[in-house]
């Protein structure tokens, strides 16, 4: 073990290094400075164990030696174990000593050789723990960060392969004399679509836990109006969502809902160049999240009608409703106004903004 010794005083030097020798004998290697600028040098030349340092030096305090031996952070993160001696029995010394960086506080008078190697010892465990924290702790953050990375790149490639996906579905619906296949193999591509813009956002914002659901929403509204081709003169669409975070797991059943709800407004809520618009809703209220759309169109009948053999959107609907455990309400209007309501996430994450519309 190696112990830098900085004090003025031959005699208190030859002292230390006697107590400590009856302690650890031959694996004691003792080194001694009798003042600031030589310990300094010393330390740095031997890299100690420990330090003893003298609270009063002929050419500096011994907190200014401290500043100088660990200008880091002495406290925080130190670089070398130290006990400082003083001939005062002073508890303000002691605790500027240890503020300071110093690991423990001896009175010179009162040592002994129990009370000085003890004082060594657990100094250097103290610093030992600490580096081992910090060691730790730059570990965790740099797998975390790795991991980071590798989440943020898995929903990069999710988003690229649902996006050709939706090509692929769109390029087989071009080819498809049926038009109501082709009318099929298109809103399968808006659902696909739907999901790569939540993929999509998480990616683009860095924020690889929650999404922002008004974003979402808008993003997904005005997707729809231009994959459907409607004129935006005769048909409006807005978002009135509260700020709300949303996890993925909620997020996704969440927007192909509003997938499906402003969908169907589109193609149904406004026949034979009728106008109107599209109005989306958002809250949060006693630990639910409210989502509505609603239109002024013809208006529609009782879910149970709607809910028919091949009305897959409503299906859809109902089954992402039973997944994020809601509840499903409509009423028929005019105007119509389809209701969602679900419980936010055990975890704490919470819904952010969102857009949709339909039927």
């Amino acid at each position: 073990m190696k112990v830098v010794m900085v004090d003025d005083s031959p005699a208190d030097r030859r002292l230390c290094q006697v107590l400590l020798g009856e302690v650890y004998g031959s694996e004691l290697e003792f080194f001694e400075a009798s003042g600031a600028v030589q310990g300094l040098e010393t330390c740095r030349r031997v890299a100690p164990d420990c330090v003893l340092l003298d609270y009063k030096l002929p050419d500096m305090t011994g907190l200014e030696f401290l500043g100088l031996l660990c200008p880091e952070d002495s406290v925080t993160n130190p670089q070398v174990a130290v006990v400082m001696l003083t001939g005062m029995a002073s508890e303000q010394v002691a605790v500027s000593a240890m503020r300071a960086g110093a690991h423990d506080y001896l009175v010179k008078d009162r040592i002994s050789a129990e009370g000085l190697s003890m004082a060594v010892r657990k100094a250097i465990e103290k610093v030992s723990l600490t580096r081992a924290l910090h060691a730790e702790r730059d570990l965790l953050a740099r797998s975390v960060a790795e991991k980071e990375v590798l989440i943020q790149e898995v929903h990069h490639r999710v988003k690229n392969n649902l996006a050709v996906i939706a090509s692929l579905l769109r390029l087989q619906a071009t080819t498809m004399p049926d038009e109501r296949l082709a009318t099929a193999l298109r809103e399968s591509q808006n659902r696909v679509e739907s999901m790569a813009l939540i993929h999509e956002q998480l990616y683009a914002n860095g924020d690889l836990r929650e999404v922002d659901l008004a974003r979402h929403a808008s993003l997904l509204a005005s997707n729809l109006f231009h994959s459907y081709g409607v004129d935006p003169a005769r048909i409006t669409w807005r978002v009135a969502v509260e700020p709300v975070l949303l996890g993925v797991d909620q997020a996704i059943p969440a927007g192909l809902i509003l997938n499906e709800l402003v969908s169907n407004a589109l193609k149904h809520a406004f026949p034979d160049g009728r106008s109107g618009s599209v109005l989306i809703e958002g809250s949060r209220e006693q630990g639910r999240i409210q989502l509505a759309v609603s239109d002024d169109g013809i208006g529609v009948g009782p879910v149970g009608e709607l809910v028919r053999p091949n009305a897959i959107g409503m299906h859809i609907i109902q089954i992402l409703t039973r997944q994020l455990k809601g509840t499903f309400e409509l009423a028929s209007g005019p105007p119509a106004k389809f209701k969602i309501s679900f419980p936010e996430a055990e975890s704490g994450q919470q819904i952010v903004q969102s857009a949709g519309s339909g039927r």
